[in-house]
């Protein structure tokens, strides 16, 4: 088979385009003929080594996490689907399997069934920018009606995600994004709009009951004011330093700080299949590329020029 892959951390240029072998499902598992990919600012932070203290994925690798497509084939134990059934999900690239390939092999505890009423395309897009904002506002913040929340990276596929996940709940949001974005996030009901290029969301004089910092652009220290007294603040890029913070701000605060990891299981995607099929939640598509285009699109979101969900379309 065809799979995007690298042998080493680097920038794009580590990538091409190979042949491969086709993964066969083990015990638990399914083989997967992808449909469509997505990519996620992880993939290339995971090719580059920017992860390194998270994990180091088994080299060769695949780049890729999200996909969607349907069964080939089932391995021993499986039940409850069948081949020729549409699934998405997302793969586990630690052991150097990725979704930039024309097949996946995975456990079924990373899939779920795709709703008829869903494109590949748009579940594709759902696991981990959809799955972090869900995971985030309504499993760890407990986010709910009439509280407030300030979402930067508003106008991103996770930030967006949050935006309509927040306003579903009946939240007051204020999102934060760039000059060409305002009108976007305010369509996707943002009550309010900071444009980072003429104003400091940090210098705010409101007070959130949560941060949800999906640019990871922040600290908690930097965070701390805008907090209300039993505030959550929550990056999605975790670090030692937020670690540390969020070690020191349980003995000396009733505010949080939450350095973010997801945790994909059947039960999230599940519940990101139902919001998206009655589009609670609706990905905005940026671009469709096909696997000989995967390295410049990685460099275009490392760049920050995509805005949204970049595709990767693997079969027709």
């Amino acid at each position: 088979m065809r799979a995007v892959m690298y042998d080493r951390f680097g920038d794009e240029s580590v990538l091409s385009l190979r042949e491969t072998e086709i993964p066969q499902p083990a015990h638990g598992e399914v083989q997967v003929r992808v449909g469509m990919a997505s990519l996620n600012p992880v993939d290339f932070k995971l090719r580059s080594g920017i992860l390194r203290m998270i994990g180091r994925p088994k080299r060769p690798a695949i780049t890729g996490k999200d996909f969607a497509g349907e069964i080939r084939a089932l391995g021993a134990g499986v039940q409850g689907y069948q081949v020729g059934q549409r699934v998405f999900g997302s793969v586990d690239p630690m052991g150097g399997r990725g979704s930039c390939a024309q097949f996946v092999a995975l456990s079924t505890e990373l899939i779920a069934p795709t709703p008829d009423a869903l494109s590949d395309e748009i579940a594709a897009s759902l696991p981990v920018a959809s799955g972090s904002a869900l995971q985030s506002l309504a499993d760890i913040a407990g986010l709910r009606p009439g509280q407030s929340i300030l979402i930067s990276g508003a106008s991103g596929a996770v930030g967006a995600s949050a935006v309509q996940i927040a306003r579903s709940i009946g939240a007051h949001i204020t999102g934060v994004c760039g000059t060409a974005n305002v009108d976007y996030v305010r369509s996707i009901g943002a009550d309010a709009v900071i444009d980072y290029k003429s104003d400091d969301w940090l210098q705010s004089d409101q007070r959130f009951d949560v941060v949800f910092d999906a640019a990871a652009v922040a600290s908690f220290a930097q965070a701390r004011p805008l907090l209300t007294a039993r505030g959550v603040y929550i990056n999605t890029l975790p670090r030692p330093a937020l670690y540390w913070a969020a070690a020191v701000a349980r003995f000396i605060s009733r505010q949080r700080c939450v350095p973010f990891l997801l945790k994909t299981n059947t039960a999230l995607l599940a519940r990101l299949a139902k919001l998206a099929a009655e589009r609670v939640i609706v990905p905005h598509i940026h671009e469709i590329v096909d696997l000989d285009g995967v390295a410049a699109a990685q460099r275009r979101m490392h760049e920050g020029r995509v805005h949204g969900k970049l595709c990767v379309r693997v079969h027709a």
